[in-house]
């Protein structure tokens, strides 16, 4: 039905489809009539031509035939009037199959991996910009301000290259790096840059290195462990144990030639010897995300519980995720009590229709019917609202 608790972060390319054409035409994106906008067809090497004479970016739709979410951009976003405006004043627009004809060379030569992407390329061949994925009108429109902006990968590069260093500047290349999915050249970037700073409580460096914390023992790790209330202000408790973790079982993994996940029991001592203060909570949130891992619910279940019982969380979608994993598989009296006050507290930090759906079946599990009946009727107004399924919450209603 909903919510799986992802403990682990995980990466789903997207893919694009796009219409058929000849080779010498001009297009216009489907259901387009003197609007939208318009794709040009030529060779590469004719593109950069062009950019070059006319001062233009080119703006490529890097694609797949057998993808999904293209022919929703070629029929809701493609076609849009004021995306046609923006896009065929400021780009040359042109589509390219990326398992066809120049495709296979240009998803090399600019990295492509996911579907799908829309390159920006200026007339030298150099990337300008990129975007990834499905994206609406709002956002798409944003995309076009961007690439054209001070803030643009193509012109962060260059300032890059030329030398500056300074720390608001360093954090804003890697989270634009990261965005677009180069996330080993984010990860490089700040851990070069954090080797060479002597003070990591200076301004900015928190943010940094939260996006490469190191290994266990290094530096950057030892100072996060031992400013962990700080790190968890600066970003959140959920992102902050993640990060950790990540990096601690990331690297135990590598250094040990693993390719399973290692038991909790093979965690313990570096946790213990690595820490500090939080040593405790790092092996009980180890055990639970072990657990999740593995789909050990019986052990899973009580995990979360005494985590959470524990520390609690500052995100409502993370309670309501964990307080749903315990409605579908316990029927322990304790188990449920506990996650129903994290239900309780996720309505009460970001009020949606998931976590009231998920308040109103444990109030229903625990035998409040009456709260449980009056929360689904809540739920179902906010799945009104935003023209959601409420089919199985409209259920609640006929329990006697």
């Amino acid at each position: 039905m909903k919510h799986t608790f992802y403990l682990l972060l995980c990466l789903f390319s997207l893919s694009v489809t796009a219409q058929q054409t000849s080779a010498t035409m001009t297009l216009k994106a489907k259901g387009a009539d003197d609007v939208g906008m318009t794709f040009v067809e030529k060779p590469f090497d004719e593109l950069l031509a062009q950019a070059k004479k006319e001062n233009k970016v080119i703006f490529i739709d890097a694609y797949t035939t057998w993808c999904g979410p293209c022919k929703m951009m070629a029929a809701k976003v493609f076609p849009l009037e004021e995306v046609g405006k923006v896009y065929n004043e400021r780009f040359i627009n042109a589509k390219f199959d990326m398992e066809k004809g120049e495709g296979p060379g240009l998803a090399r030569r600019y990295g492509v991996a996911a579907y799908p992407t829309y390159l920006f390329v200026d007339g030298n061949g150099d990337i300008v910009h990129k975007g990834i994925g499905y994206i609406q009108q709002e956002e798409f429109l944003a995309l076009a301000d961007a690439a054209t902006g001070e803030n643009s990968l193509g012109a962060m590069n260059k300032r890059y290259e030329s030398g500056e260093r300074d720390a608001g500047f360093i954090l804003t290349y890697t989270e634009v790096l990261t965005s677009l999915m180069e996330d080993g050249k984010a990860r490089k970037l700040a851990g070069e840059y954090l080797d060479m700073q002597e003070d990591l409580s200076a301004p900015g460096m928190m943010e940094l290195l939260l996006l490469n914390p190191g290994e266990a023992g290094s530096k950057r790790m030892t100072f996060l462990l031992e400013n962990a209330d700080d790190a968890i202000k600066a970003s959140s408790a959920g992102t902050f144990m993640m990060t950790i973790q990540r990096s601690l079982v990331t690297n135990y993994m590598k250094e040990k030639g693993a390719q399973q996940l290692p038991a909790a029991d093979e965690m313990a001592p570096i946790y213990k010897a690595h820490g500090g203060a939080i040593a405790q909570r790092l092996t009980d949130h180890y055990n639970m995300l072990y657990a999740e891992q593995t789909r050990d619910n019986e052990a899973y279940v009580p995990a979360a519980v005494k985590y959470y019982n524990a520390y609690g969380s500052d995100n409502a979608m993370e309670l309501n995720s964990v307080a749903w994993t315990v409605f579908e598989t316990s029927d322990d009296p304790e188990q449920l009590k506990a996650a129903l006050g994290w239900a309780k507290k996720s309505v009460e930090m970001e009020p949606g229709y998931a976590n009231m759906d998920t308040l109103a079946w444990l109030y229903s599990k625990t035998g409040n019917k009456e709260m449980a009946k009056k929360t689904a009727m809540e739920a179902i107004e906010l799945a009104k609202k935003d023209g959601q399924d409420y089919s199985e919450t409209a259920k609640i209603l006929d329990e006697k």
